[in-house]
């Protein structure tokens, strides 16, 4: 009887150890988890928004912000959905009217069409009075001017002239003349709207002595009339350079680092195509939210 007990106490035991024994983790070479590529559909909505809005002005319908959202969620905003995404949005004929109107605000106070020909009429009624004839060379100068900012708008939408032209036109017109009285103010303008800083004192005399006709020397270019002046002004590495930090500033809230600024300008003048410099920024993960 004892020799029964003793077996069935030693059986417990050996059960007791074999299920208490504590089993070990097999671990598996090269088994890493894949990172998480999911992105928050906020992510996506609010690109498509913020796009829409500064290179349109303004949201997209529910068909334009369902189609963008498909694909960049397809692409999960990756560089290639991003830029088809882009390529969409400045191919939309509101992209140009934007930008006139952009420019319009900024440098002539928001002038309206009817302002200007107001403006044209009342010059064109000088013109008709011999009473004025002295003054008939000045007044159709003023008259040709206000006319090509007419034109300009569409010479923009439709391709004919490119937006460095389009800047150029709009401050070179009785308008902007009046807002930034005298050659002075004129340079001085200039420079803070398209170089994003002031003129040195060299720089601001040698423009007024050429925008007033004399010879003076510009960026290292010879000048000697106001044509002169925006024409050395919009092809000098400072107006690109400046160009760059506007949108920069406008679409990242920041000024550009000196090796963004290199490359961005550095493009901008080899291909004149401001859409592409915009594109690039807007590219970016920065912008997008996912850096």
């Amino acid at each position: 009887m004892n020799r029964v007990i003793i077996v069935i106490v030693f059986i417990f035991m050996a059960l007791t150890q074999f299920s208490c024994k504590k089993s070990e983790l097999e671990t598996i070479s090269g088994n890493t988890a894949p990172p998480d590529t999911s992105i928050e559909i906020d992510v996506y909505e609010d690109y498509v928004n913020r796009t829409y809005i500064l290179v349109l002005g303004r949201e997209p319908d529910s068909s334009e912000f369902n189609d963008a959202v498909s694909l960049l969620k397809n692409g999960l905003l990756d560089s290639p959905s991003r830029y088809a995404f882009l390529d969409e949005v400045f191919s939309s004929p509101d992209y140009p009217w934007r930008q006139f109107n952009k420019n319009r605000i900024e440098l002539l106070n928001n002038i309206d069409t009817a302002d200007i020909t107001i403006q044209i009429f009342i010059f064109s009624f000088f013109l008709a009075d011999s009473t004025y004839q002295a003054f008939w060379p000045g007044l159709q100068i003023e008259v040709d001017r206000l006319e090509e900012i007419q034109a300009a708008s569409h010479e923009y939408a439709n391709g004919i002239i490119n937006i460095r032209q389009l800047q150029s036109k709009m401050i070179n017109n009785y308008f902007y003349d009046q807002i930034n009285m005298g050659s002075d103010n004129f340079v001085i303008s200039s420079f803070q709207h398209f170089l994003d800083r002031n003129p040195t004192l060299d720089e601001q005399s040698n423009g007024v002595s050429m925008v007033n006709g004399n010879n003076a020397i510009l960026f290292l270019r010879a000048g000697a009339s106001r044509d002169d002046y925006l024409s050395i002004l919009f092809d000098s590495d400072d107006y690109f350079e400046g160009a760059v930090i506007r949108i920069y500033k406008d679409y990242l809230l920041r000024s550009p680092s000196s090796i963004e600024m290199s490359v961005a300008a550095l493009k901008y003048r080899n291909t004149l195509d401001f859409e592409s410099v915009q594109k690039d920024i807007l590219a970016t993960d920065e912008f997008a939210g996912v850096d």
